[in-house]
């Protein structure tokens, strides 16, 4: 079974995190997302220091589904340059790796 993925991106508002949540879990690129409340983000953007208010966006992916994943993230990311991290999950109970893995495939009904 793939590894699962835990997949970080930021972007500019509620409103387009959950558009992005709702499209990938429907199309079945992600098991799970979830979209947290504002924080504040400060970064350095074409040479200047930038403050913004973002939204995160945490997703579940196993890795074999990785690639559609940040295609579709790129196509549907509203910045120029979308934040898309991935981080392997090291241990995940063996029925959340199951559903996952499920969830987050078009040829398998969720369990």
């Amino acid at each position: 079974m793939s590894p699962l993925l835990v997949v970080l991106s930021t972007v500019p508002d509620a409103e387009t995190g959950l558009a992005i949540a709702r499209n990938l879990v429907e199309e079945r690129l992600v098991a799970c997302a979830q979209l947290l409340p504002a924080m504040t983000s400060v970064y350095i953007w074409q040479e200047t220091v930038q403050q913004e208010t973002e939204h995160l966006l945490i997703l579940k992916v196993p890795s074999a589904g990785y690639t559609q994943l940040e295609a579709a993230l790129r196509q549907l990311h509203p910045y120029e340059v979308p934040e898309i991290i991935a981080i392997e999950a090291s241990r995940v109970v063996d029925s959340y790796l199951v559903w996952a893995t499920g969830a987050a495939s078009s040829t398998t009904p969720n369990a």
